[in-house]
């Protein structure tokens, strides 16, 4: 009986230890059988499959892999191809065409066509449906019409012809309305009622046309793909992508452990500045330090009533943000007064605030500001130095008669209260564009994403100008117009562009265009593991 149960512990004993090796020799990205596998990370969750139903970079990092865009964009303001092949805009600027790459295929077998864009565009720009982001088409004729009103059409199978309300710049229509649009397949979809599209069970595994196909997720923690082989751009030299949330401070310990093979990059996920100087001196890591158009921000309820306009120029003047730039970024970023960062050459001088308290408490005791009142201020966790400059201006206004509660909670939570108006400041981020258009849609009052709760048009209008003017001096008058708006009305204080603090394990290879990535590109196509 003991002969025969030590037998048995005995072969227990080696089962487990093949199992050990197999995951870890998964892990490290060389079984025969399991194939080559890389994990990336993000520090907050995804809130939705569904890429009309979202504003949040985090879900636009799996939409990235799942589905594909019309065109790749470069954080150096140009644009390559991804779904289309080429493009090309009429001599009125009133008509823009897309050619779609004949080589595009959903991950069922089926081509991709013409047909799926145009029922994309229709699909987003519903009224009935009233998607998130709607607003992608709202430069087109007919939007806003009715469903289906979009003037978009299929000339023929690989061609779509998009025809515009008014004369505009292909520049601002790739970088702004077609930066978040991805593409859905006619097929599986197309044959729904729109009031059905959302409860469809396609969504529980959704077919797209990029690089991953998806496998499973756990809800909150990881999302897993495997290759798409048939990738039209190329053919992913891993089999499997896993997607994990991983906190801030854990970032550095997975890479190190071989948990982690490579991060998001951008606002998705970068090394926290107190580990950077132990990554660079670790051999098995490559890091790299790139200045970015990501930025942060903290946006005010213009709503409240005692939130007025000399209160909310008070509390830009009252952040000090060369304390959290020198202090929590180590000097690796840049001090942020618009959504457009000093070296742009839509950047103008005049929207410059010094850190001014005598001037901000000067302005507070004009208004009469009750310093007894206690402000929301909503931080989202996940990401550090957020959570930290969160701190430092609570003290920042604590000098100048302003008493705050911080509320911290999960992105999606915090996203929500935003949204609703149920806060006095909440900080959030955003992945930036070379173009200063990027950030117009958030002061539309009627816009999902109208976190200052404003009423007023004139800053959007202001924007909205400049999307519209086509030369260089047109538009650079406008946007400075928009940036004195920003500066005098201050809907959001614009606080530091983060440089990213990029990082991948040294087996890691195809990892270039790191800069890109603040523009939801990344090329995972590329990527490859040893």
């Amino acid at each position: 009986m003991r002969k025969s149960l030590l037998s048995g512990l005995l072969v227990l004993a080696i089962s487990l230890g093949s199992v050990f090796a197999a995951g870890q020799q998964e892990r490290s990205g060389k079984g025969e059988s399991s194939g080559k596998v890389i994990t990336t990370a993000m520090v907050s969750a995804w809130d939705s499959l569904i890429p009309f139903d979202t504003t949040s970079s985090y879900s636009d990092f799996v939409a990235d892999i799942i589905f594909d865009k019309m065109v790749y964009l470069k954080a150096d303001g140009t644009y390559i191809p991804r779904l289309a092949e080429s493009w090309e805009m009429s001599d009125d600027n009133m008509v823009l065409t897309f050619h779609i790459d004949k080589n595009a295929k959903w991950h069922d077998g089926e081509p991709v066509t013409a047909q799926d864009v145009v029922f994309t565009s229709l699909l987003y720009s519903a009224p009935s449906l009233a998607t998130a982001r709607t607003n992608q088409f709202n430069e087109f004729a007919g939007f806003g019409e009715g469903d289906d009103t979009l003037q978009v059409k299929a000339i023929d199978d690989y061609t779509v012809q998009y025809t515009l309300k008014k004369p505009t710049n292909i520049d601002f229509l790739l970088f702004t309305k077609f930066r978040d649009v991805y593409i859905l397949p006619y097929h599986l979809l197309g044959q729904l009622p729109y009031s059905e599209v959302r409860t469809s069970d396609y969504w529980k595994s959704p077919i797209g046309s990029g690089p991953g196909k998806y496998e499973n997720q756990i809800s909150g923690e990881r999302i897993q793909f495997s290759a798409n082989k048939d990738y039209h751009l190329k053919t992913p030299q891993w089999d499997r992508l896993e997607l994990r949330v991983v906190t801030s401070q854990n970032l550095l310990s997975g890479l190190i452990n071989g948990e982690i093979d490579v991060l998001g990059g951008g606002n998705i996920a970068s090394l926290q500045l107190s580990d950077w100087k132990m990554a660079k001196d670790n051999n098995e890591i490559i890091c790299l330090s790139t200045p970015s158009v990501s930025y942060q921000y903290m946006a005010i309820n213009n709503a409240r009533d005692y939130m007025t306009r000399p209160v909310r120029q008070a509390i830009n003047y009252a952040i000090n943000r060369e304390v959290i730039v020198n202090k929590l970024l180590f000097g690796e970023g840049e001090l942020a007064f618009s959504n457009i960062r000093s070296d742009n050459v839509y950047f103008d001088q005049d929207i410059i605030v010094s850190y001014d308290p005598e001037k901000a408490r000067k302005l507070l005791k004009e208004e009469g500001w009750d310093t007894n009142r206690e402000l929301i201020m909503s931080v989202p966790t996940g990401n550090t130095i957020r959570e930290q400059s969160a701190v430092i201006i609570q003290q920042n206004l604590q000098e100048i008669g302003i008493k705050t509660k911080i509320l911290s909670s999960d992105f999606p939570t915090h996203l929500t209260r935003v949204r609703n108006g149920e806060y006095d400041f909440g900080f959030i981020g955003s992945g930036g564009s070379p173009d200063p258009s990027e950030s117009v849609i958030n002061f539309n009052p009627d816009h999902l994403n109208n976190f200052a709760q404003l009423t007023d048009w004139t800053i959007f209008d202001t924007g909205a100008e400049g999307q519209a003017a086509f030369s260089f001096d047109e538009r650079k008058a406008l946007y400075d117009k928009f940036q004195i708006l920003l500066k005098e009305e201050v809907p959001w204080a614009f606080l530091y562009f983060p440089n990213t603090l990029f990082a991948h394990r040294i087996n890691v290879g195809g990892v270039t265009d790191v800069q890109d990535y603040s523009q939801n590109n990344r090329d995972t196509w590329n990527w490859t593991i040893e």
